[in-house]
C-alpha cells in the first residue's frame, strides 16, 4: 500500500499546471463504486413448433403449429400472461412456413418459475435473460457521492505523505457510470453496477 502511494506521489502530485487562467499544483484520482443490484423483470425466448406423432406411442399424434400455439396461450393465461405479451422474434425467413416461430415475453420475476413449468407438446423455452433497469436516479446519485468520497479518501491518503492538505475539487470527469440505456440483459438474476470517476483536486501547502 505504502508503495502504491508513493508511485501515486511521484506521478500524480508536484505537478505544475495550467487550469484555466491560473497555475497550481493539483492532483487527480480516480474514484470508484460499486453495488449488486437485483433483476426486475425476465426477458424469455420461447419455441413454438409442430410436433410429429411419435411412431413408437400409440397414443402419440401430431400436433400442428396452431394447435401447439392455441395450447401454449391457454397455459400462459392460466397464470396471467396475456397473449399480447407474447412478441414475436423473427430470425430468418423459414418461420414464414408456419412450422415453428420464436416469439418473447418480458414479465415480472414471479412468473418465471411458472412459465418455466408450463408443459405443452411443441413449446420449448430457449432461453431466459434478466433484465436491470438502469433508470433509477437516486441509485445513480448514491454512487456517484461514493465514488466521489473515495476519491477523496484516496486523496486525503496521499497528501498526508506529503504534507500537504486537499483543497477545492477543479474538475470531475464522469469515467464509467453503467447508466443511458433503458435496460441491461444478463444471464444472472444479480448484476454489480459500478460507477467511476476522475477528481482534480487543488494542493495546499
Amino acid at each position: 500500500m505504502k508503495k502504491t502511494i508513493q508511485i501515486l506521489i511521484l506521478t500524480l502530485t508536484f505537478s505544475i499546471a495550467s487550469y484555466g487562467q491560473s497555475t497550481e499544483r493539483f492532483i487527480r484520482i480516480i474514484g470508484n463504486a460499486k453495488k449488486e443490484i437485483t433483476a426486475n423483470k425476465v426477458k424469455i425466448q420461447l419455441a413454438i413448433s409442430e410436433q410429429k406423432a411419435n411412431k413408437y406411442d400409440s397414443n402419440s399424434k401430431d400436433i400442428s403449429y396452431e394447435d401447439a400455439y392455441k395450447a401454449t396461450v391457454s397455459e400462459l393465461e392460466k397464470i396471467g400472461v396475456k397473449e399480447n405479451k407474447l412478441q414475436l422474434f423473427i430470425q430468418n425467413r423459414s418461420y414464414s412456413l408456419g412450422k415453428s416461430k420464436n416469439y418473447f415475453l418480458i414479465t415480472d420475476l414471479g412468473k418465471l418459475e411458472k412459465v418455466s413449468n408450463i408443459k405443452v407438446d411443441g413449446l420449448k423455452i430457449s432461453e431466459i435473460k434478466y433484465l436491470f433497469d438502469s433508470s433509477d436516479e437516486n441509485l445513480e446519485t448514491e454512487l456517484s457521492l461514493k465514488a466521489i468520497n473515495d476519491a477523496k479518501r484516496k486523496a486525503k491518503a496521499i497528501c498526508k505523505e506529503i504534507n500537504m492538505k486537499v483543497g477545492k475539487i477543479l474538475n470531475i470527469e464522469v469515467k464509467e457510470s453503467g447508466y443511458g440505456a433503458e435496460r441491461n440483459e444478463g444471464v444472472k438474476d444479480k448484476m454489480i453496477r459500478s460507477y467511476r470517476v476522475a477528481i482534480m483536486f487543488k494542493l495546499i501547502d
